[in-house]
């Protein structure tokens, strides 16, 4: 790989990319793989993954669909939106069809052996125009099981609408006739939230979900040795120290504050105080752009009054404190819990107390209040 090109992988800040190593979700990784190696129609083969932005939601699904193809299967990763089953359709026959090169029949209408098959994945005219979406993934299924091929649907920004309705009904079906077929969903909280609440959606609920939290800031700093020794940039263990706590364990504030010491170090240099100063800096400017102010910016203005209480309490209070900062008593502060809760703004370690599940969002509030 060209020098420069791999000096920018090792950090890629942007929302829907990855670096050229992911860190910190081992375990949520191996979970889902082994799934993957279970029956069909185990559990662990439907799985919903919910993180705030900048949780790793978008680089989790790349890296299963990396790990599922070597495992043997078809992937078909698509963002949620109303076009999403032809898509999905779509990605399944673009990714699937190297598998058939060999395929040189040529069928028309329905023959046995290839059931509404033309050539390799692609579909007769009368299974294009007759067979709807479900019909269609059975065949494609039981095609891709021919060449020992499982189907793998990947669905990012999950949300409740007819197309998710489309395919999760579809989903269950198959499930119910042993395809080979597996699926794994990423959302925001509240998006999967009212997914799980959607009456034709309720099977969901048996799937296994996986809150995306904070990692280790150990694993953090490892990476960034790692990482800047293999550029040559040169960073003591007090500048990989203050690197990783300043992350407080946020993936996106990792790619951030990672990429910007890199930008700001010459090539070969060392990370000197001065660098770390404007990198979190620029670091802190992205995180308020691309995640305090499109999480904020959904809320009602009780809402975002709670939090300013909340971040006034210094970022954790009881429920108690919050209701005399309120100058509210009883439930009534109750909905905007529950609400912020399935968010993923706020969570609740521990009875009665309440802390922000975003890190710097407290002082964000704090200095815009």
């Amino acid at each position: 790989m060209n020098k420069r090109v791999e000096i920018y992988s090792l950090f890629q800040p942007t929302f829907g990319n990855r670096p050229l190593q992911y860190i910190g979700r081992n375990d949520v990784i191996e979970q889902f793989m082994a799934g993957l190696r279970e029956p069909v129609g185990s559990r662990n083969r439907c799985t919903l993954f919910l993180g705030q932005r900048g949780m790793g939601k978008t680089a989790l699904l790349l890296e299963l669909s990396d790990r599922a193809q070597d495992a043997g299967y078809v992937v078909a990763r698509v963002t949620a939106h109303e076009g999403m089953p032809q898509a999905i359709i779509e990605q399944f026959q673009l990714n699937g069809s190297k598998f058939f090169n060999d395929d040189k029949r040529k069928l028309t209408g329905v023959s046995a052996g290839a059931l509404g098959f033309s050539l390799g994945l692609t579909f007769s005219e009368a299974a294009e125009r007759q067979y709807g979406f479900r019909a269609k993934m059975s065949l494609l299924c039981d095609r891709l099981a021919e060449k020992s091929k499982g189907a793998l649907i990947l669905i990012d920004e999950v949300r409740t609408s007819a197309a998710m309705r489309e395919v999760a009904a579809a989903y269950q079906e198959l499930v119910g006739d042993r395809k080979n077929i597996a699926i794994a969903m990423a959302g925001l909280p509240h998006a999967v939230s009212s997914v799980l609440n959607d009456s034709v959606l309720t099977f969901l609920n048996r799937a296994v979900k996986v809150e995306l939290g904070l990692i280790s800031t150990q694993l953090i700093r490892a990476y960034y040795e790692r990482a800047f020794r293999s550029i040559d940039i040169k960073a003591s263990d007090e500048v990989l120290d203050r690197a990783a706590l300043s992350t407080r364990g946020f993936p996106y504030l990792m790619q951030l504050i990672g990429y910007y010491m890199i930008q700001y170090t010459p090539e070969g240099g060392t990370v000197t105080d001065d660098v770390m100063n404007k990198a979190e800096k620029a670091a802190m400017k992205d995180l308020e752009d691309n995640v305090f102010k499109p999480i904020l910016s959904p809320l009602s203005d009780n809402d975002r009054l709670f939090l300013q209480a909340l971040a006034r309490c210094g970022g954790t209070a009881t429920t108690a404190k919050l209701q005399a900062k309120l100058g509210k008593k009883g439930p009534a502060i109750q909905p905007y819990r529950k609400r912020l809760i399935e968010a993923g703004i706020i969570e609740a370690p521990r009875r009665g107390e309440l802390v922000f599940a975003v890190p710097y969002l407290s002082d964000y509030l704090s200095g815009h209040s």
